[in-house]
């Protein structure tokens, strides 16, 4: 990416008076008309080179204990583990640099975002809870991955603050916390409805080794609540799809294929599923966010169609991460620009006192980065998605995520 030079246009009193009409073009081009005399070398115009001014951004972005951006009434709470031993990670980075954006983007000036940066400990961790509950925080995300979610609540103590955890629906939580991350299990039943609602009826789900009982269970509640009835589920690897009468039967005019993963036995046995009949001609093949980016790649999985989760590529919040942070917004980034975006609508809407465990469970939900996003009773969050299609080694955008539930 190439950076322009930032250009610092000289103040008022030190440019001749029979100069200020004139436009930043024309003192760019030097055309000084009906001014006497060459520009002395305090107008000269001072060009910061793109090095220096990576240096003057990292400073200003530079990790402390303890951040507030914004001066709104309504505080929200962030507790990081940017300061781990280890160093930062670009996900932690990616959380608080989105809700920082989100901040100035969305706050409309009446949210506060309180950042507390730990190294990631349980002490830290409670401690910083600890300084959030004494300065009133109406809501409190945590993003750091290991540390249990009873220990923040310690921390809190009687402070009734809602919790948000960037974790997975599949994470512990507790009663009054909830999940803000979408996973693979999530993006595989939102394709499965995808194809639901594209006329495919008769489905076969491919699940890769590493699926835990756990993951399993929430992808057959996902998929019975939308009505979909696997013709046939199977771990990849351990089943063989085979031509005798009895799999003819059962996997007869099958036409979808929702693959979990992309790295064990899927080609093979979408190979086998295609060899022997089972599939119909225009068959959908399903991926999910745990697909690598090397699966797309691969020629048996052209044309197949994956629900991701995440900013889209030209959104204002993408073309603002990357002019502030001069990266590209990750699905990170979206997350932590929404911890703020939902702050930002109940607080719009209904008042600085309005953010509680009820206003986050509203049924109509949240729009953000991250499309539109609610809450079940029990803490868990859906999302919508946009559906890509796998082209030429990439993906491409298909079909925009909804605004709406």
């Amino acid at each position: 990416m190439t950076v322009m030079p930032h250009v610092v246009v000289l103040s008022a009193r030190r440019v001749p008076s029979c100069r200020r009409w004139l436009a930043l073009g024309v003192l760019a081009l030097g055309v000084l008309s009906g001014c006497q005399g060459a520009p002395t070398a305090p107008d000269v115009l001072d060009v910061e080179s793109p090095q220096a001014r990576h240096a003057r951004r990292a400073a200003e972005h530079a990790v402390k204990p303890q951040e507030t951006v914004g001066s709104g009434a309504a505080r929200i709470g962030l507790i990081t583990a940017l300061m781990a031993p280890s160093g930062e990670t670009a996900r932690e980075r990616d959380i608080r640099d989105g809700a920082s954006l989100a901040v100035d983007e969305v706050g409309g000036g009446q949210l506060s975002l309180l950042v507390e940066n730990t190294d990631g400990s349980t002490q830290q961790v409670q401690d910083a809870a600890k300084r959030l509950a004494s300065q009133n925080v109406a809501l409190v995300a945590l993003s750091v991955p290991d540390v249990p979610v009873s220990t923040l609540r310690q921390g809190l103590g009687s402070a009734r603050a809602p919790l948000l955890v960037l974790r997975g629906n599949g994470a512990e939580r507790s009663a009054g916390t909830f999940a803000f991350v979408s996973d693979r299990i999530d993006s595989a039943v939102e394709g499965a409805s995808y194809a639901l609602a594209s006329g495919r009826k008769r489905l076969v789900a491919l699940l890769p080794s590493d699926v835990s009982a756990a993951e399993r269970q929430r992808l057959d509640r996902g998929l019975a609540g939308y009505g979909i009835k696997p013709a046939l589920v199977a771990v990849t690897g351990t089943t063989a799809f085979s031509s005798d009468a009895a799999a003819k039967a059962k996997l007869k005019d099958i036409d979808a294929v929702l693959l979990l993963g992309s790295e064990g036995g899927e080609v093979g046995a979408l190979s086998q599923l295609k060899a022997n009949g089972y599939l119909k001609p225009n068959a959908m093949v399903i991926g999910s966010s745990g697909w690598t980016n090397a699966a797309y790649k691969r020629p048996e999985f052209a044309g197949s169609q994956l629900c991701l989760f995440g900013p889209e590529n030209g959104s204002r919040m993408t073309s603002r991460f990357l002019d502030r942070y001069e990266r590209a917004a990750s699905a990170d980034a979206a997350y932590g620009f929404d911890v703020i975006a939902l702050a930002a609508g109940i607080v719009r809407t209904h008042g600085e006192n309005a953010i509680s465990h009820e206003s986050l469970l509203s049924p109509n939900g949240f729009v953000g980065a991250t499309a539109a996003f609610r809450f079940a009773t029990d803490g868990s969050v859906r999302r919508t998605c946009a559906i890509y299609q796998v082209t030429n080694g990439s993906v491409k955008l298909l079909d925009p995520a909804p605004r709406s539930f």
